[in-house]
């Protein structure tokens, strides 16, 4: 729920530009993205905004308020977004950064590339096997192309196994 109102409360910001938006979208990923769209192009055709009250497990209120132009601009974005077909590739490097909270792990590549990348929930517990070692990770690649051209890489590790030096 945190992630749907961050990006409410971006879509209000006073910045013209949508690159911040557009870094929230994106991991959500294309059915996410569908469902924001419906939820926005129902908004948007009622002429309507939103005003949401959260209460988390520990007490602390959210409030978020979601006016018709900031709905119109998720919902744009949402309908001018493609995604790639996935594709799975290997990648050699060394695992140097990893959240068992987030479940997100950084690989830096023998090309020098430092790939960002989320994992699952079983991986993610395995994750203290792999830190600060050489791996070989299974990682499924989709790109997605944003309605400004901007074009961004979502990476997802199926798999992940040590290799030697």
């Amino acid at each position: 729920m945190d992630k749907v109102l961050d990006i409410v409360d971006i879509s209000e910001g006073a910045s013209l530009s949508d690159e911040l938006l557009t870094e929230h979208l994106a991991p959500l990923g294309q059915r996410a993205l569908k469902h924001i769209g419906l939820l926005t192009a129902g908004l948007t055709d009622a002429g309507v905004g939103v005003r949401a009250t959260w209460y988390t497990q520990g007490g602390h209120v959210r409030n978020s308020d979601w006016s018709l132009s900031g709905v119109q601009r998720v919902r744009y974005l949402c309908e001018h977004s493609e995604f790639t077909e996935a594709e799975t590739v290997a990648v050699i490097g060394w695992l140097g950064a990893a959240s068992s909270f987030r479940g997100k792990v950084e690989i830096r590549t023998d090309s020098g590339e430092t790939i960002r990348a989320s994992t699952d929930e079983e991986l993610t517990g395995q994750l203290d096997r792999f830190f600060n070692k050489r791996v070989q990770a299974e990682v499924e690649v989709t790109t997605v192309q944003f309605s400004s051209g901007r074009e961004r890489k979502i990476y997802s590790i199926l798999g992940l196994q040590n290799v030697s030096q």
